[in-house]
């Protein structure tokens, strides 16, 4: 093997390694030391990624392949073959499904560490974009409270106090009328008099 292979396989495991240590702290939330490479290796096999998928799966899911012996007593032991026979052929098609599901899983890659770094390397922009973003939402803030402010305003000096100039102005004229109405009363009156007076 030569040392570019080797320091590649180093890589992959590695990488391998990060990944289960991130699995185990989604399930677990285990905050133990991470060890490296090298420790795994020199503390034998107890720590290999087999050893270390087994612990967790048995720690996450501690009854899925080894069942506890309450489990094994509810089945009714009272069922003749046939009936039994009968049960495991009903649900035959899942075992195919679950089989076909579990042959599916195995036959994924892992996904390449590229798009992580790619990921990771977008970092900085998508925290200057959230900068920009909580900057351009205090300022259409701003604006929407200036907004307010003239519409506010514009009602009150446009509706409101256009209303009250027409208030006074038909108050204005009442008075008007009014006068005028007087005004011509006494007129005819006056002239109504005048004319007794001359015949």
């Amino acid at each position: 093997m030569t040392q570019q292979a080797y320091e590649t396989a180093i890589t992959s495991i590695e990488d391998l390694e990060l990944r289960l240590r991130r699995l185990e702290y989604y399930l677990s939330g285990s905050d133990d030391p991470r060890p490296s490479l090298e420790t795994a290796v020199s503390k034998g096999r107890d720590h290999t990624v087999t050893a270390r998928l087994s612990t967790l799966e048995q720690r996450a899911y501690p009854t899925l392949f080894h069942p506890s012996h309450s489990d094994l007593d509810t089945i009714p032991s009272n069922l003749s073959s046939e009936e039994i026979l009968a049960i495991v052929a009903a649900h035959g098609p899942l075992y195919h499904q679950t089989a076909s599901q579990l042959t599916s899983i195995h036959d994924l890659a892992i996904p390449s560490s590229s798009l992580s770094t790619s990921l990771i390397s977008l970092q900085p922009r998508i925290s200057k974009l959230q900068s920009l973003q909580k900057a351009q939402a205090k300022e259409m803030a701003a604006l929407r409270a200036r907004s307010a402010k003239a519409v506010q305003r514009w009602y009150e000096l446009g509706v409101l106090g256009q209303g009250e100039c027409w208030a006074e102005w038909e108050g204005r004229m009442e008075e008007c009328e009014k006068k005028v109405r007087r005004a011509v009363g006494d007129r005819q009156r006056d002239m109504e008099e005048r004319e007794k007076y001359m015949t």
